[in-house]
């Protein structure tokens, strides 16, 4: 069982990270054809806030993680706390991939368009975008729907934050298959991946409020032993 220090440091983690992940998507700068790699690259050499926007994210991500591993520590029981371990897993590299996708698209697009002009920016551009279609399958599909189903195979939290968390990477999965074959488009990034990314955070912070909730818990009593 998770110490209560670190379960309340992880609650905290996970509620300051979700919100600074809200805020920090809701900032970011959009390109006005998300489809045209072309003007995302321009919207991130014009934007001011682009550097500074993509290394908060990039902090979210790592907050994230943390939550994550607090979280898959934090089922006590069979078979949820086989699929916290697997939901774990999947966590770690869907985490790895999105905080390349962060520091690719916030620091190496800005450079190469800033350095060595847009030819280049372009061809890194595509490279994070590559990144970003595969963290969306991994971080914000496949992670949540074992996280929720690992809530649903149990009964520590409520069975509102499995389906969340599985609605959420149903979601994620489809946008990504979507973006994979037909490419970018408003609908895909606007709407679709806006509602499972939104979801996802939200559960986070949910865990999280759950955490630090648990962590305030009397310890169960114990039996005194027999003397004999």
């Amino acid at each position: 069982m998770l110490d209560r220090r670190v379960m309340r440091l992880a609650g905290l983690v996970a509620m300051v990270g979700a919100v600074l992940a809200v805020v920090f998507n809701f900032l970011h700068p959009t390109a006005d054809e998300v489809d045209n790699v072309r003007s995302s690259v321009q919207t991130a050499a014009d934007e001011g806030i682009w550097v500074f926007d993509h290394y908060i994210l990039g902090w979210t991500v790592a907050l994230a993680l943390f939550a994550f591993i607090a979280i898959s520590r934090s089922f006590l029981k069979e078979p949820a706390a086989s699929w916290g371990r697997v939901a774990l897993i999947f966590g770690i590299g869907g985490s790895t991939l999105l905080f390349a996708t962060v520091v690719i698209d916030g620091w190496a697009v800005k450079e190469a368009a800033e350095a060595q002009g847009e030819e280049i920016a372009v061809s890194v551009a595509y490279v994070a975008e590559a990144f970003f279609i595969a963290s969306i399958g991994a971080f914000f599909g496949i992670t949540p729907v074992l996280f929720g189903t690992a809530v649903l195979s149990g009964d520590e939290y409520p069975a509102w934050l499995g389906w969340t968390a599985v609605l959420a990477g149903i979601l994620g999965v489809v946008t990504g298959t979507i973006i994979f074959f037909d490419g970018f488009s408003d609908f895909t990034v606007n709407i679709l991946f806006t509602v499972a990314s939104l979801l996802f955070t939200v559960w986070i912070g949910a865990m999280g409020y759950q955490l630090w909730q648990r962590s305030s818990e009397p310890a169960p009593a114990t039996a005194a032993p027999t003397v004999t």
